[in-house]
């Protein structure tokens, strides 16, 4: 599988839930040590899963990032859907040119084909 952004090759890691920082290895510790809680959103029709660090930093993203004009609002319209529950470790694959995992990969393209100006 490649990248959905980049198309570049992706390799297969250990993650911690939230699809934003989830991919950094410090993120496993704080999850084994209980420092965040996760949260999933919905976003242009679309899921994010986000801990409570990257959920109020949401906004430091540049609107085109997301494929919004540069003058759209960065207050994001990110609607709680519910808390995490006993959150765990899992696998997914990671873009080491996109610097993010899968899932945040496969959101930032759904965003970006939403938000087409």
């Amino acid at each position: 599988m490649q990248c959905p952004i980049c198309a570049g090759p992706l390799q297969e890691i250990d993650v911690a839930p939230c699809y934003d920082c989830g991919h950094e290895p410090n993120e496993l510790d704080d999850l084994k040590n209980g420092e965040h809680e996760y949260y999933l959103f919905e976003l242009w029709a679309n899921k994010i899963v986000l801990c409570d660090f990257c959920d109020p930093d949401f906004g430091s993203y540049f609107p085109r990032y997301f494929g919004l004009p540069d003058n759209a609002s960065t207050d994001y319209p990110l609607k709680l859907i519910k808390k995490i529950e006993a959150p765990k470790t899992i696998r997914d694959l990671y873009c080491e040119k996109c610097k993010h995992r899968l899932a945040f990969l496969k959101f930032l393209e759904s965003a970006r084909s939403h938000n087409k100006t």
